[in-house]
């Protein structure tokens, strides 16, 4: 039976991806922040306590906090909090990756593949990314990168890929919505890829305690 922490993450995921529907308010920031928050409580718990993983959802909550304020200041802070949680995931699942010295032919061809699209993306992004963004946008593009591999080269449940793969989808979206253009549902559709994401890894890494 799913935990208590996890199904009230879940609701508060729902509860937000309703409230992307509503114009903005004051607390809004805060409710959804509540799922990754919610999450790391999750983390903090199991047996024995993914302090790592924990920490990498904290830090995913006050990314969400800052990149829901009104206001361009509050992006980079946002990217900022989001780039050391990616460090934090990445941590804890090189952990329980294959080892480099293990790699067969799939592990080295995530590694290129995952690689190739990152550089082909940000190549694309990069003449409508402001002058100020350009180096954190390809710091960030690095290390959730590196974060990716780590979930696709797991020894852990197959929830962890699909969950990270979500995760790097939800960035794609917002990317394009925040410097190449906007497009119907666009929010909606980064926070139910975000949410689905944060959720599915979770369950994927206190599942393979």
């Amino acid at each position: 039976m799913p935990a208590p922490l996890l199904i009230l993450a879940i609701i508060f995921a729902a509860i937000f991806f309703v409230l992307r529907w509503r114009p903005f308010f004051a607390a809004r920031p805060f409710i959804k922040a509540a799922m990754a928050i919610l999450l790391a409580a999750y983390c903090i718990t199991a047996q024995p306590p993914l302090i790592v993983m924990a920490a990498g959802f904290a830090l995913s909550a006050l990314g969400d906090i800052f990149l829901d304020l009104r206001g361009e200041k509050y992006f980079l802070p946002g990217l900022v909090a989001f780039f050391a949680a990616h460090i934090a995931f990445a941590v804890y699942l090189f952990g329980h990756a294959v080892p480099l010295s293990s790699y067969t032919g799939i592990e080295w061809f995530i590694c290129a593949a995952l690689l190739a699209a990152t550089i082909a993306f940000y190549i694309w992004l990069l003449p409508a990314l402001p002058k100020d963004m350009k180096i954190p946008v390809a710091a960030y593009s690095a290390v959730i990168t590196l974060m990716g591999i780590a979930a696709l080269t797991t020894t852990l449940s197959l929830l962890v890929p699909i969950g990270a793969l979500l995760f790097i989808a939800s960035d794609v979206v917002l990317a394009v919505e925040r410097f190449k253009f906007k497009f119907p549902l666009d929010k909606q559709i980064n926070w139910a890829l975000y949410a689905s994401g944060q959720i599915v890894l979770a369950i994927g890494v206190v599942g393979g305690i």
